[in-house]
């Protein structure tokens, strides 16, 4: 969950420059915060297809935005989703073995679990691994879900943080100019 709003100094600055107009300012900081909120989203799932191989559908469907008001001036992007398959990210199933790429620098790594056993295609083009010796039990292998993938400070989070705070004070600046000019 990523959170949008203002502080109490920019609503002063902004009915500062509204002057006779100020009773606009809510609307203005509403028409930012939304197109700030809308960068952000589109940044934030930029910055995951820079650093992770995952699918860009999967982080569009993981992201939405809940919209400011006038009488509510923040806007939240939340991106829920669960762990997802590993296929939804690089991956290689060979006659023998499978290999798998999380993140774009990575390179495709091997998958091999406890005891040496080493994972498989199988059902529904996923991919498998035995958990002992036996036929049976078999698990899919999963991996990081989008959710966590964003959260990260040091690879998008943290990237993209602070060219949100710089949109929305050039957002807040167009805004009072759209006002001022009609």
């Amino acid at each position: 969950m990523i959170e949008i709003t203002y502080d109490r100094n920019m609503l002063a600055k902004v009915e500062q420059k509204l002057g006779e107009m100020k009773s606009q300012a809510p609307k203005v900081l509403k028409n930012a915060i939304n197109q700030t909120a809308r960068q952000a989203r589109t940044d934030l799932k930029n910055q995951v297809r820079k650093q992770y191989t995952v699918k860009a559908g999967k982080v569009s469907q993981a992201m939405r935005i809940q919209r400011a008001t006038n009488s509510r001036l923040d806007a939240t992007i939340f991106v829920k989703g669960k762990v997802l398959n590993i296929t939804n990210y690089k991956t290689s199933a060979p006659k023998k073995g499978a290999s798998a790429q999380i993140i774009k620098n990575g390179g495709l790594k091997r998958i091999v679990g406890p005891r040496g056993i080493t994972a498989f295609k199988g059902i529904n083009q996923l991919l498998w691994q035995r958990r002992g010796k036996e036929r049976y039990p078999i698990k899919p292998l999963k991996s990081l879900s989008i959710p966590k993938a964003v959260g990260s400070e040091r690879r998008v989070y943290g990237v993209v943080k602070p060219l949100i705070m710089k949109n929305l004070k050039q957002n807040v600046r167009t805004q009072v100019q759209k006002v001022v000019r009609k």
